[in-house]
């Protein structure tokens, strides 16, 4: 399906770019908000095998000269999805990981793979969990909402995934486990258990406070948000 920019804007009652992303942003934060956007995308895009905001980032919001950003076509996420066949039942670590994920071509087609290889009735988001790094202000905003918009579980990192410096660690959770829910988005503490966890060298940002989940659920493992920074976010 394609869907033409204005269809976009439509949804917020914007009319140009700089307002719709104004208010893609506005909305990481704002569960009801971000639901009812997402309930009104599905109905001129239903189509989740494939990056929704593909097309529209590429024609309006790439930072080809600053970033360097280029994109992978659909048919080449889906043929190393089939190449590299991650392991559907990885005991420890991802299922998928992307150092470079833009707004998340590759792991919606790793995620897609994922999920068809069970019948539907079989398939729970807790059992799948995917790890995304990205460097763009802006592509991140993109990033989260497809995460989200696709009830699927992730961590994502927003900094510079080589010198290992980030302003902020994102926790997007599907807290119910159904496939046919949206995920939370939630805002990392900046603690030195989360920083020897992930690896982080730097915090180059203030932390944002924003917890919507009220437990970590993946894997059996299932423990109060509250209790994050004593404990291994990868514990079974």
């Amino acid at each position: 399906m394609v869907v033409k920019y204005h269809e976009y804007w439509d949804l917020v009652g914007v009319e140009q770019h700089s307002q719709f992303e104004s208010k893609l942003k506005g909305l990481l934060f704002k569960p009801e908000e971000r639901k009812e956007f997402y309930d009104n995308l599905l109905k001129v895009k239903n189509d989740v095998s494939t990056d929704t905001f593909k097309e529209y980032f590429e024609l309006y919001a790439a930072e080809r000269k600053t970033n360097q950003q280029d994109f992978t076509p659909d048919s080449i996420a889906r043929l190393l999805t089939k190449l590299t066949r991650a392991n559907k039942n990885v005991e420890d670590g991802f299922n998928a990981y992307d150092p470079a994920a833009g707004t998340g071509t590759l792991l919606i087609a790793q995620w897609n793979y994922d999920r068809v290889q069970v019948m539907p009735w079989n398939y729970y988001p807790h059992n799948y969990f995917y790890m995304a790094e990205e460097l763009s202000d802006t592509a991140i905003i993109y990033l989260l909402h497809n995460l989200a918009l696709r009830g699927m579980n992730a961590i994502v990192l927003h900094g510079d995934s080589i010198e290992r410096k980030y302003k902020q660690v994102y926790f997007v959770q599907n807290s119910k486990g159904d496939h046919m829910l949206y995920s939370d988005i939630n805002v990392m503490p900046h603690s030195e258990f989360l920083k020897k966890a992930l690896n982080v060298r730097e915090w180059t940002d203030e932390p944002i406070k924003h917890i919507e989940s009220q437990k970590v659920v993946w894997r059996g493992f299932d423990k109060k948000v509250s209790e994050l920074e004593q404990t291994s976010l990868f514990e079974e």
